[in-house]
């Protein structure tokens, strides 16, 4: 069988042209999504009653910063995890698919 440009199901999901194994692509894309989704919540509680007034101000403000960073994080990793997703389907659908997805983020608001 002679490799087409693009590669196939029938050959692993492997991208003869590249040699990019596009299902470690989907395989990291799934564990960054668990790894979101083992979080549960991007929210920090804050404890019921930390003590002294600075104690309760300077929790506060640790939950607030922490939760800010986390959900920048999770975003990012869904992110990426969407962009190797991407990337996957270009690879298996060949030269047609990455034109088309050039044109979309040329043309994209």
């Amino acid at each position: 069988m002679i490799p087409q440009p693009g590669g196939s199901r029938e050959e692993g999901s492997m991208s003869q042209d590249y040699e990019i194994d596009t299902d470690v692509l989907r395989t990291m894309a799934t564990k960054a999504r668990g790894a979101v989704d083992s979080l549960g919540s991007s929210e920090v509680t804050q404890p019921k009653d930390p003590g002294h007034e600075w104690v309760t101000s300077a929790a506060a403000g640790f939950s607030a910063s922490w939760s800010e960073g986390l959900t920048d994080r999770v975003t990012d990793t869904e992110d990426f995890a969407d962009r190797l997703d991407t990337t996957a389907r270009v690879f298996d659908e060949g030269t047609d698919a990455a034109k088309a997805e050039i044109d979309a983020m040329i043309w994209e608001d």
